[in-house]
C-alpha cells in the first residue's frame, strides 16, 4: 500500500499565496483593515500568531499576541482574500483560515487549535473551515488504516491486506463525494474553487461534475486565482474524463511496427489503456493481477495496450520487463519517459494509471485496481 495507497493529504494546506503578495515579516501592526480576536482557554503565556506560509520552513508573520490572560487581538492589513495560519507558540500548532479582506472574525480556542469554533466571520471562512474539519476527520481514519496495513504487512496476512485496501479505497471515495458536496453547495464563495483547485488534481474525481461546479461559480468567484488555476488544470482533464471517448493514438511497437489504438479497438469488448513502466515497482507490483484478469476475460472480448513510459536507451530492461511479468497483450512506447506523446495526449503524470473503455471507445472508469477492475470489465462485458 504505503504510496500507492497511502497517498497525500490533498493539498488545501499548502495553497499558494495571492499573486503579487510575497509576505514581508511584520510583528504587532498597529492597525489594519482586518482583525481576528477571541478567547484563549489555557493559552496565558502563549504566543498567537497569524501570518503566510512561504514554503514548509518559512513562517512570515502578519501581527502577534503574546498573551497574558485568554484574550486576544490580531490586527493586519489584508488586499485580497487569502489563505492564512494562525500559529502557537511555542509548539508550532498551526491552522490554516482562508480570510477575507476587511473581516472582523471572532473566535473561541479551548486549549489548542484543533479544537477552535468560529463565532462570527464571512461565510467564507467558516465554509472553508468545514473543509480542514473534513479533511482532518478523514486524514485521522487514514491514518489507522495505515497502521492497520503494516502489522497486516508484517503478518504477511494477504486476507487483511486485501480487505484493508479496498476499505481505503472505499474511504477516498467517500472523502471525495463529500469533498464535492461541500463545493457545489458554496459556489458562492471562493471554497469552491479553493476545493476545484484540489479536486482537479485527483486523478479519480468526477471531472464531469466538477465542470458543473464551476460553471455554476459565481461571476466573483470565477474571475479567482483559485478558479483560473482550477480551470486550466481542469480544460486537460476533460480530454480523458470519464464519459468522454478517449483519444486515438499511434505509437510504436516492440517489433518497430506502428499500432493505432482504434484498430484494436474495433476488436475489443472492453479496452483498458495501461499506462506503466519496467522501473515503475508499484505498476511491476500490480502486473499479476492484471495478467489473471487478462488471462480469464480476453476471450470473451477483453485487449489491453501497455503504453510504457520507459526512459530512453532502456528498450531492453522494457522487453525484459514484458517477458518477466508476462504480459501477452499489446504494447507501445515512444522511450520518451514521462514526455510520452501518448501520456502527454492523456495528461498522465504519475503511473500506474489505467483506463476502462467500453467497445465504442468512451473512457467508463479510470485507476481501477484488482477486484474493482475485474467487477468493471464484467459489467462491461455483460452490456
Amino acid at each position: 500500500m504505503k504510496k500507492s495507497l497511502i497517498v497525500l493529504l490533498i493539498a488545501l494546506l499548502t495553497l499558494p499565496v495571492a499573486c503579487g503578495e510575497k509576505g514581508e515579516s511584520k510583528s504587532e501592526p498597529a492597525s489594519g483593515n482586518t482583525r481576528i480576536t477571541g478567547i484563549f482557554k489555557g493559552g496565558k503565556g502563549k504566543v498567537l500568531a497569524i501570518g503566510r506560509l512561504i514554503n514548509q520552513r518559512q513562517f512570515s508573520e502578519l501581527a502577534k499576541d503574546s498573551l497574558t490572560g485568554e484574550k486576544f487581538t490580531l490586527t493586519f492589513d489584508l488586499k485580497r482574500p487569502e489563505t492564512l495560519y494562525l500559529q502557537v507558540r511555542p509548539g508550532g500548532e498551526s491552522l490554516p483560515l482562508l480570510v477575507m479582506p476587511g473581516d472582523q472574525i471572532e473566535v473561541e480556542i479551548n486549549g489548542s487549535l484543533a479544537d477552535m469554533r468560529i463565532l462570527k466571520a464571512d461565510k467564507t471562512t467558516v465554509s472553508f473551515a468545514e473543509v480542514i474539519r473534513t479533511l482532518e476527520e478523514y486524514g485521522q481514519k487514514e491514518q489507522r488504516l495505515e497502521k492497520s496495513f503494516r502489522i497486516a504487512t508484517g503478518r504477511n496476512d494477504q486476507a487483511a491486506i486485501d480487505k484493508l485496501r479496498e476499505q481505503y479505497f472505499a474511504l477516498q471515495d467517500e472523502k471525495r463525494a463529500k469533498l464535492t458536496e461541500l463545493a457545489e453547495k458554496n459556489t458562492d464563495n471562493l471554497t469552491a474553487a479553493v476545493i476545484l483547485q484540489t479536486l482537479v488534481h485527483d486523478p479519480d474525481a468526477d471531472m464531469m461534475r466538477l465542470k458543473k461546479i464551476y460553471d455554476n461559480l459565481a461571476p466573483e468567484v470565477k474571475s479567482s486565482n483559485y478558479a483560473r488555476k482550477a480551470w486550466d488544470k481542469l480544460q486537460k482533464e476533460l480530454v480523458t474524463a470519464v464519459g468522454q471517448k478517449a483519444p486515438d493514438f499511434a505509437a510504436p511497437t516492440p517489433e518497430g511496427d506502428t499500432l493505432r489504438m482504434s484498430d484494436v479497438l474495433k476488436n475489443s469488448k472492453v479496452l483498458i489503456i495501461d499506462f506503466w513502466a519496467s522501473w515503475c515497482k508499484p505498476c511491476r507490483v500490480e502486473n499479476p493481477y492484471v495478467v489473471e484478469i487478462y488471462k480469464k476475460y480476453h476471450d470473451k472480448g477483453l485487449n489491453i495496450i501497455g503504453v510504457s513510459l520507459d526512459k530512453p536507451g532502456d528498450r531492453d530492461k522494457w522487453l525484459k520487463a514484458i517477458k518477466d511479468d508476462q504480459l501477452d497483450w499489446y504494447h507501445v512506447s515512444n522511450l520518451q519517459f514521462w514526455q510520452d506523446p501518448v501520456a502527454r495526449l492523456y495528461g498522465i503524470n504519475s503511473i500506474p494509471a489505467t483506463l476502462i473503455l467500453d467497445k465504442d471507445g468512451v473512457i467508463r472508469a479510470k485507476n481501477l485496481r484488482r477486484q474493482r477492475l475485474e467487477n468493471k470489465i464484467k459489467e462491461l462485458l455483460n452490456e
